[in-house]
């Protein structure tokens, strides 16, 4: 949900603004009537900066497009067959 505040207000409630806001919360804080900056809690600031990091990673983004293709396709190993893959003996 996206909440329109200016910087007046938003100078007024900057310590109680936490409190008020979801996990996908955005308070549009405007000057003059023109957006100035966007206000998200931290943990979805990290999920932004990591899904940008991913989809700058053009061979991360290549196998994870391969890896939900093959999960829509049922095309999944097994625990056995996955750990035969590694050769792992234990």
């Amino acid at each position: 949900m996206i909440t329109a505040m200016t910087i007046t207000e938003a100078r007024k409630k900057i310590t109680s603004l936490e409190d008020t806001m979801d996990y996908d919360d955005t308070i549009s804080i405007t000057n003059h009537g023109k957006e100035i900056f966007a206000l998200i809690k931290w943990d979805t600031y990290e999920s932004i900066c990591e899904t940008l990091e991913i989809l700058s990673d053009e061979e991360l983004s290549k196998n994870l497009a391969i890896g939900v293709q093959q999960i829509k396709q049922n095309n999944l190993l097994d625990f056995d067959s996955f750990k035969k893959s590694l050769s792992c003996t234990q």
